[in-house]
């Protein structure tokens, strides 16, 4: 038997036994299959049976058992946890399946209203056994590679044959193979290292914990990479609009999903360009509003010293150090501290005259828009480059922010992930 669908497969196994002049062959999937009970219930007793009619008759009394002769039924068992036993020219079908479950945490970085909540492991073969749990399709490939010439740092590459194309794999191998690194110790600095350019602001890789997303952008053609020691994947080639896919998307109605990704959407041109418009308006065109709206800017500003720009940076900043509390304190104390933290600094700052009203609001609105966004690698790309724009407003208005607009179109055009265009408006997945 060739197996030739699975037999590239790094977690396919062959093992042949030998007692007297009969050899018995093994055929399993390790990543599936519980090789604790293949050792304990055919291993051990394959030489402690006299004769092998005896160990027949055992066979036929393991659970799931079943004589099966077709190549394609013999890997459909093997995807689902069987082993096939060739004994006598005989092929049994032993059920031994290991589908991990008391090793797997919920996802606490991606979190939906429905669908699964279990989150990937740092240990592989976990993470492996949940995604060949979820995708039981023989196409699927699993290669391991070894990266960091001091910690020798297991890497495990996934993608389906069937769907992959050809030469972003190829692509991608040449740069894994490239990477020289003396430790390697999470998915996030393999990105790094696989990018290999200075000054890339977004994210060319998904990042996810979630098998779901997984298994899902398997299904899409994309090649997923798993770190040891990390309960991360990398997923690749990714587009810009990936980043802004919830996986309650999957499994709410068709109309609900686009509704939810447009207010995705409209939360990121808020969060960039809001402050950078108020800016612009406030301070070169006030008479683009209303004049009543004009005359509430003028009076909510009326004690400030400072111009809007100095104004909103200094407001954001601070907004800035709130969010990076939250994240390096205890979590015990990092939602009251900095809910306090940004309660008095609003309000101090508002009565001592050091900031308005209406620009408070306004850094409200930006700050619960980025969170809007599900994928948290991106958080960062936005965060950094609505600085920039703000400087270009302050600059020169109204035509600053355009000049800014085109330019992060021209430089998202111009990116590609494995070599295909990031900013890509309709895929697949």
């Amino acid at each position: 038997m060739r197996f030739r669908s699975i037999q590239n497969s790094n977690d396919f196994q062959k093992r042949s036994l030998k007692k007297y002049d009969k050899i018995v062959t093994f055929y399993y999937l390790d990543s599936v299959c519980d090789e604790k009970k293949i050792t304990e219930l055919l291993i051990t007793p394959f030489y402690e049976y006299e004769s092998f009619s005896l160990f027949k008759n055992y066979l036929e009394t393991l659970p799931g058992w079943a004589i099966v002769s077709e190549e394609t039924t013999m890997v459909e068992k093997m995807l689902n946890g069987n082993i096939i036993i060739n004994l006598d020219n005989i092929n049994y079908s032993i059920t031994l399946n290991n589908f991990s479950s008391s090793a797997v945490s919920e996802s606490t970085e991606e979190n939906i209203l429905q669908g699964p909540k279990d989150g990937l492991n740092g240990s592989i073969a976990i993470s492996l056994n949940m995604i060949r749990n979820r995708y039981r399709k023989n196409t699927l490939q699993v290669e391991k590679h070894i990266v960091g010439s001091q910690s020798k740092t297991n890497v495990v590459v996934l993608y389906d044959t069937d769907l992959i194309d050809k030469n972003v794999y190829r692509s991608f191998i040449e740069k894994l193979k490239g990477v020289n690194v003396d430790v390697l110790q999470s998915c996030g600095q393999l990105q790094k290292l696989l990018i290999n350019k200075k000054w890339v602001l977004f994210p060319l890789f998904l990042t996810t914990e979630r098998p779901d997303r997984v298994t899902n952008n398997i299904s899409s053609g994309k090649i997923i990479v798993l770190v040891e020691g990390t309960p991360w994947a990398l997923i690749g080639p990714a587009t810009f609009f990936d980043f802004f896919k919830s996986m309650d998307d999957v499994v709410q109605l068709s109309i609900v999903s686009k509704f939810l990704m447009s207010i995705r959407l409209i939360a990121l041109l808020i969060t960039v360009f809001l402050p950078a418009i108020y800016v612009a308006v406030v301070s070169y065109s006030p008479e683009v509003l209303q004049v009543q709206f004009a005359l509430l800017i003028a009076g909510s500003r009326i004690s400030v010293p400072f111009p809007s720009y100095i104004e909103i940076l200094f407001l954001m900043l601070m907004s800035e150090f709130l969010i990076e509390a939250s994240l390096r304190l205890p979590k015990t104390i990092s939602s009251s501290a900095t809910t306090v933290g940004g309660l008095i600094l609003g309000q101090t700052a508002s009565q001592a005259g050091l900031v308005g009203d209406i620009m408070i609001i306004v850094v409200s609105i930006v700050a619960i828009s980025l969170f809007s966004i599900p994928i948290n690698a991106m958080h960062q790309a936005i965060r950094v480059i609505r600085y920039p724009i703000i400087i270009f407003a302050s600059l020169f208005g109204m035509l600053g922010v355009i000049v800014s607009i085109l330019g992060i179109l021209c430089y998202l055009c111009n990116l590609r992930s494995l070599g295909k265009p990031y900013f890509t408006l309709f895929n697949k997945s």
